[in-house]
């Protein structure tokens, strides 16, 4: 293990001058909380680098020289911030799931620029045991720190593809046996209360501002909608998914 005493000490200028799309972009991720780190240990995924405090490196038995010991005033000035955890650790990011290799139920994420909304999404699929994601070229990854925090670290033990042509995906995703399945607030949209979803099954979430692209409504083989009050537009992308996956969900 290796003592840090200052926050500016190059050795640890992952956690304090490298921006998290960079890192992403390299191939890594960034956390922090003891839930998010043993939600990643439980997966035995690979951590590169973990700076914490003595009392955490002695409670969770952590050896090596990629442990950076620091105290909770450094950590702090890391953050820019009062904070309550003690952790920070940059790791390998997740491979990607090939499409054949996902489950039957599948949320694909169409345009969501949100970490937050993205990060809800993911924990509410894992809620309701929904483990696999797709998430396009216009979504922020998953795996993004702030996503990473808001679905409570469910995003690790996810089934992620990321796809760089949606359109191609889905031609895919159909010749594999899927239905493919969108959400919008339209017309002639399918109340998702009188829907029963099919054995595979890909539920498309748009984003909160433009929905789900028209193109990929086209294709779809049904448009879902929630029923809600005609003065409200639409619902929080996140909060319609939640509702949507209650339906689609594994768990009876």
């Amino acid at each position: 293990m290796i003592e840090i005493d200052c926050s500016n000490d190059p050795r640890i200028q992952e956690f304090t001058k490298i921006r998290d799309r960079s890192l992403h972009e390299n191939g890594f991720i960034l956390a922090e909380t003891e839930k998010l780190f043993l939600q990643f240990k439980a997966q035995a995924l690979r951590f590169e680098k973990i700076l914490c405090t003595p009392h955490f490196a002695e409670k969770h038995h952590l050896q090596g020289d990629h442990v950076f010991l620091a105290s909770k005033d450094i950590l702090e000035s890391i953050a820019g911030f009062k904070i309550h955890f003690e952790v920070l650790f940059l790791a390998d990011k997740p491979n990607d799931y090939q499409l054949s290799d996902l489950d039957n139920h599948i949320v694909l994420l169409n345009g969501l620029s949100s970490p937050e909304n993205v990060g809800s999404i993911v924990r509410s699929a894992a809620a309701f045991q929904i483990n696999s994601i797709i998430s396009d070229e216009k979504t922020c990854s998953p795996f993004l720190r702030r996503c990473i925090r808001v679905s409570m670290g469910n995003i690790f033990s996810m089934k992620v593809h990321h796809s760089t042509n949606i359109m191609n995906t889905l031609i895919q995703l159909r010749q594999l046996g899927y239905c493919i399945i969108s959400t919008a607030n339209l017309q002639d949209s399918i109340d998702v209360k009188q829907f029963k979803f099919p054995l595979k099954s890909v539920l498309i979430i748009g984003s909160e501002g433009h929905g789900v692209d028209s193109q990929i409504l086209k294709f779809s083989d049904k448009v879902l909608k929630i029923r809600i009050n005609d003065q409200v537009a639409h619902l929080n992308a996140g909060n319609a998914a939640a509702i949507f996956l209650s339906h689609m969900t594994l768990i009876k």
